[in-house]
């Protein structure tokens, strides 16, 4: 009797096996950079929408902050932190959980041979279909 090869799978080709857990990761990850990274610069978008208004008033990085913390005081430049950190850390828990997920689905579609040798075509489709899904949760 021919005893029959197990079918591959990239969830578990990897160092890694890309289980629940290793996708919850991701998606954590995801929502730790992108979120904090956002917030952290609310105070450059927050002085930019103020130049796009008035830009004689708000010339320049440095004279734009002095005049907003002088005529809004500091916490002015903490302007709308709170919508920015919920949307952009649904935006990375998605980004980031969904690529690998793709990743791995689209590699199983094609098989193992066409999947590592089109690796880069996987991930930019992984990619794409992410960044998809994410805009929409934007």
């Amino acid at each position: 009797m021919k005893e029959s090869k197990p079918q591959w799978n990239s969830r578990y080709a990897g160092r890694i096996p890309h289980t629940a857990d290793y996708y919850v990761k991701c998606m954590l990850g995801g929502m730790l950079s992108s979120g904090l990274a956002h917030v952290a610069v609310t105070p450059l978008d927050v002085l930019k929408c103020n130049a796009q208004e008035n830009p004689a008033k708000y010339n320049g990085l440095v004279r734009g902050m002095r005049t907003l913390i002088a005529e809004e005081g500091a916490s002015a430049l903490r302007k709308g932190w709170a919508p920015t950190l919920l949307c952009y850390t649904a935006h990375g828990m998605f980004r980031f959980g969904l690529y690998e997920g793709f990743k791995d689905l689209y590699a199983n579609m094609v098989g193992h041979e066409t999947a590592v040798y089109n690796r880069a075509m996987v991930w930019m489709t992984a990619a794409a279909s992410a960044e998809i899904v994410a805009g929409v949760v934007l």
